[in-house]
């Protein structure tokens, strides 16, 4: 209800922001339209095309199958769009590969996984019996019933028959491709040297740190060199940069005091009600919840009001104020309740009952209940007979392994009957306890001390904005963007009028989150859109509850970053190799002299030992890839450097190295390096490397 009332006190705005997105739209395809060849292709893989009307049809199988599970948030939905493009593009590029190496999956072969002695495991796990195991039976019978069922069940089956055959196509290729390798002898030999052969050395290293940032001067010639030598690294698709500004919608003054208003004529009727519960239902901007509250869990402001001040059953205090709404709450019970309980129960569940799988009558299921309850009361000191009929009885198999013990709850997590009969029997009862499960033989074990407990209904009313407040703020934005039409005026515009301007860097077009906006996808689309330019300001994006102005300030094409994007990302790194030219020369200029390395320079004369040709950390310099692979290209006796590396200069004198036993046979490398392969196939890098040399046309930005 409070949904709808939104809606309909915004109705006219709506209507006003409606028909001029219309008239954009129809003016924007009036004049764009002539010539121009619309892209209906939601992607193009090495020239194949996928129609966005067969992503359409997959996307929206996926978020059915998806909403099953309940209501998607719009990050969920939008994480399904590009699940459903990207297994379409994996389709294209992987069916191409099948065709080349010559596989397929024969229609004996895709029967065998449903009907051989060892189906797919995703069978298995579609078709199972309560303890997990498969249920040849159930899958028999739903194939021959599949033409009875409904269509939506059909299609489902054709989707999921289909998505095992990739799957199973896939898993073909993989094998293929695993069986395929091969570590010859001597390579192996060549492994098993490298990982366990280990070098020792002492070093001379001057850190960088030690020569302050302000006495290295970086040049353009500096920044072009290191981009030249650097630029691989920073291969990026395309991004792009985004400044913006929000123009909130925020309840005025004179909204608070509406909603104060509407909640204080509700009071005496609220207070009077014989029935508060559907009062609220049918008032309130929240339902009402039956939960026991302690007083840790009522708000503070009326903590007292409940439990401290002597106010009754069917007392009503408010409004107040909490999470920006006005507030009544009338007290619908106090008791004395515990927080934790604990019991153990044996479920007899019949046919037709809740998660079932029993086929005895209702009637049979309550006659045995009654007569398991019969047994215990007629042998009480038989401390272990509960445990035992729950272990040969009980139809919950979470508990059954465990004598019926159900461990601590939390006062009002069971299912309500459940949940009051322990409640409010002592500890030792009992009793016979129906539920939407079946039939409970429980026993109350245990409960902590009772502590007061109020059950309490809510009358909520959010403060939320009026409609001359969303027109207000719309004309504020608006007249914001009608007067700045460039991104000068745009800055301009936002110190004058003390805005704050906000930026989105590196944005790429799947971009889904931007600071303080909900949903962007519009923002992004914009920025992306072949017609906006660097500069540009946007038209006005209506977000929940706020109106949005961007600039496009930068675009960074897919390749390689220009030298101004790798020159500020790596600005340390450029800083460091300066440092490093430097600290080669102050080193050189000592000669020989090691002690004036350490005393004049600060300088660090230590030793490294165990270093390998797997090693990537150096001792505590850090990362030093180079520098392991210098001292293990050298001789022992030789002496190499200084020579930069990444944080520090060294000078490498007095290697030793530590030569293997050569083992009897190579079979310990193989196991690993066949692990390692596989787990690389297992892990995508097959399909990685073939998506990289795809040609691929991405036009997800252009739809969603």
């Amino acid at each position: 209800m409070a949904a709808i009332e939104k809606i309909r006190r915004h109705s006219g705005l709506l209507i006003a922001i409606i028909g001029l997105a219309l008239l954009a739209f129809v003016l924007q395809d009036l004049f764009q339209s002539q010539g121009r060849n619309r892209e209906y292709n939601i992607a193009v893989v090495d020239g194949e095309k996928i129609p966005y009307q067969d992503f359409e049809v997959q996307k929206e199988k996926n978020l059915n199958n998806r909403r099953g599970s309940g209501a998607l948030t719009s990050a969920e939905t939008y994480s399904i769009y590009n699940s459903t493009l990207d297994g379409m593009v994996k389709e294209h590029i992987m069916n191409k590969e099948y065709d080349a190496v010559g596989i397929n999956v024969s229609s004996d072969e895709l029967y065998d996984q449903f009907m051989g002695e060892t189906p797919h495991e995703w069978v298995v796990q579609s078709f199972r019996n309560p303890d997990g195991s498969f249920n040849r039976e159930m899958m028999e019978y739903y194939l021959q019933n599949l033409n009875d069922l409904p269509a939506d069940a059909r299609v489902q089956w054709v989707d999921f028959e289909r998505a095992l055959k990739e799957n199973v196509l896939e898993t073909k290729f993989n094998n293929l491709v695993k069986a395929s390798y091969f570590v010859p002898a001597k390579l192996a030999e060549k492994y098993y040297q490298n990982k366990n052969e280990k070098a020792s050395a002492d070093i001379i290293a001057l850190r960088y740190t030690t020569i302050p940032d302000s006495t290295v001067t970086v040049t353009d010639k500096d920044n072009k060199a290191f981009y030249e030598e650097n630029k691989y690294r920073y291969e990026t698709d395309e991004r792009r940069d985004i400044e913006y500004v929000l123009f909130e919608v925020k309840p005025s003054l004179e909204d608070r005091q509406e909603a104060l208003k509407n909640v204080q004529s509700l009071k005496a009727d609220f207070a009077s009600s014989d029935n508060p519960i559907s009062f609220v239902n049918a008032n309130s901007d929240q339902r009402y919840d039956s939960t026991w509250l302690g007083r840790k869990e009522v708000p503070q402001q009326i903590e007292k009001t409940v439990f401290d001040n002597g106010n009754g059953v069917g007392f009503v205090f408010g409004p107040y104020e909490d999470q920006e709404a006005f507030n009544l709450v009338r007290i619908i019970d106090l008791q004395e309740r515990s927080d934790s309980l604990r019991a153990s129960h044996i479920l007899i569940s019949y046919e037709g009952a809740m998660r079932s799988t029993d086929s005895i009558t209702k009637e049979q299921a309550q006659a045995k209940a009654d007569s398991l309850l019969n047994v215990l009361k007629k042998n009480p000191k038989n401390e272990d007979l509960f445990a035992e009929l729950a272990g040969q009885f009980s139809t919950d198999p979470s508990s059954k392994e465990k004598g019926g013990d159900l461990d601590w709850f939390t006062d009002g997590t069971m299912v309500a009957p459940f949940n009051d009969f322990v409640m409010n029997n002592p500890v030792g009862t009992m009793g016979v306890v129906e539920t939407p499960f079946g039939f409970h033989v429980i026993k109350v074990t245990d409960k902590t001390a009772p502590q007061p407990k109020a059950r309490l209904a809510f009358l909520k009313h959010e403060i939320t904005s009026s409609t001359k407040t969303y027109q207000n703020t719309f004309a504020e934005a608006n007249k914001f963007v009608t007067e700045n039409k460039n991104y000068d005026q745009f800055n301009i515009a936002i110190e004058e009028q003390g805005l704050t301007k906000r930026s989105m860097p590196r944005m790429s077009a799947s971009t889904y989150q931007i600071s303080g906006i909900e949903n962007p996808r519009e923002i992004v689309r914009w920025a992306f859109n072949k017609d906006t330019k660097v500069g540009d300001v946007s038209s006005i994006f209506d977000m929940d509850n706020m109106f949005v102005v961007a600039a496009l300030t930068s675009i960074v094409p897919e390749g390689y970053a220009p030298l101004n994007v790798v020159a500020e990302q790596a600005k340390y790194q450029i800083i460091n190799k300066k440092k490093g030219e430097v600290a080669v020369e102050k080193m050189k200029a000592c000669g020989n002299d090691e002690s004036r390395m350490v005393n004049e320079l600060g300088a660090e004369s230590t030793s490294v030992s165990d270093i390998s040709i797997d090693s990537r950390v150096l001792s505590n310099f850090g990362v030093e890839s180079d520098i392991i692979g210098t001292m293990l290209g050298m001789k022992e006796g030789e002496q190499v450097g200084p020579v930069a590396g990444n944080s520090s200069a060294f000078i490498i004198k007095n290697v030793k190295f530590t030569k293997p036993e050569t083992p009897s046979d190579y079979s310990d490398i193989l196991r690993e390096k066949t692990s390692q392969f596989n787990n690389k196939v297992l892990g995508g890098s097959i399909y990685n490397a073939l998506k990289n040399n795809a040609k691929i046309e991405d036009n997800r930005a252009t739809f969603y």
